[in-house]
């Protein structure tokens, strides 16, 4: 996809120029052919249409990318948020239960020394 730009010079020359706006695979496939070893920049740049400027963009864009995508952790757990009343509601409830299992193991208990 290209855009056309018209620029009118001070003296009523008109300059056109064509400004590419790349996909982000047509970048990644830019920056593979430059990085390879023994590869002609220049020709690989003209071939394309840009400049020596577009290929640093490229490159910073891929590294960035790069960073936040190694960056991530994808197998890790997300904190898990609640409210303060659902959570004093929660320990109440917990507290509740502890209280039950107690009270059941001591009824346990007795019930084992009766039966011995």
């Amino acid at each position: 996809m290209t855009q056309d730009t018209v620029n009118i010079g001070s003296e009523g020359n008109i300059d056109a120029k064509r400004r590419k706006n790349l996909s982000a695979h047509e970048k990644w496939q830019i920056f593979l052919e430059t990085t390879a070893k023994d590869a002609p920049v220049g020709e690989i740049l003209r071939r394309n249409g840009l400049y020596s400027s577009d290929l640093t963009k490229i490159r910073k864009q891929v590294e960035s990318g790069a960073l936040q995508e190694l960056g991530r952790k994808k197998y890790s757990k997300k904190p898990y948020q609640i409210s303060r009343d659902e959570y004093d509601k929660i320990k109440a409830e917990l507290t509740a239960k502890e209280k039950a299992l107690a009270q059941m193991s001591e009824e346990y208990l007795i019930l084992k020394k009766r039966t011995d």
